[in-house]
């Protein structure tokens, strides 16, 4: 039995106090300990909560109520018989976009996608592959020179404006309503507080007949 675990010769329950061991010096052959080159919690640089945000360097918007675009009608098998008449336009993919001048990005051309939904002479329905391009101007705070930075996202949006007349052969003039926006977007970091303050109180509704709290 361990020194330290016997009792004192009091007989009392007292346990002995463990001895302190002596700790052993260094021999001088093998090195102590390599010194710790993290930095303390407090020495660390608090950077605090940010987080990554598209920030809007420029934007364009281009409405056409009711305008006649002509329209060539792809992919029509040879079956088909004129007079074709258009009965729903919709858009069928991502636009496509090209600037108008290699060093600036304030006007952009883009090209929609549309399907097509014809009707022929005798009766029978067809969907066809047509498209619309039209000229949008981005503006914004930034100069033009310095748009490059950012990523240009577009969508668009095309129905039909009325009621069209049956065409002999394409390209068919159809009434349209063209609605495209365009962006310029740029990543950036947006600062976030750690404590934000708490929203205001809103009441009840409707306001209850006895309130315990308020009396």
């Amino acid at each position: 039995m361990n020194d330290w675990f016997r009792r004192p010769p009091c007989g009392c329950g007292r346990q002995a106090e463990r001895p302190e061991r002596p700790v052993p010096d260094w021999d001088g052959k093998s090195p102590p300990f390599p010194p710790c080159h993290e930095k303390t919690r407090d020495e660390r640089p608090q950077y605090g909560n940010c987080y990554l945000m598209q920030r809007i360097l420029a934007s364009g918007r281009m409405y056409r109520r009711r305008q006649s675009y002509p329209l060539c009608l792809c992919d029509l098998p040879p079956e088909a018989v004129p007079p074709f008449t258009v009965l729903e336009t919709g858009v069928c993919g991502p636009s496509v976009w090209e600037t108008c001048d290699d060093r600036r990005q304030d006007r952009i051309r883009v090209t929609v996608p549309l399907s097509v939904r014809i009707r022929d002479g005798c009766g029978r329905v067809y969907m066809s592959a047509a498209q619309v391009t039209e000229t949008l101007c981005l503006t914004g705070r930034e100069p033009p020179e310095s748009c490059w930075r950012g990523q240009i996202f577009v969508q668009a949006a095309v129905r039909l404006a009325g009621r069209v007349c049956p065409c002999e052969k394409a390209p068919c003039q159809v009434p349209l309503e063209v609605l495209i926006e365009g962006y310029i977007l740029s990543p950036c970091t947006v600062d976030c507080p750690e404590n934000p303050p708490c929203p205001p109180s809103r009441p009840w509704y409707p306001r209850p007949m006895f309130d315990p709290y308020n009396g």
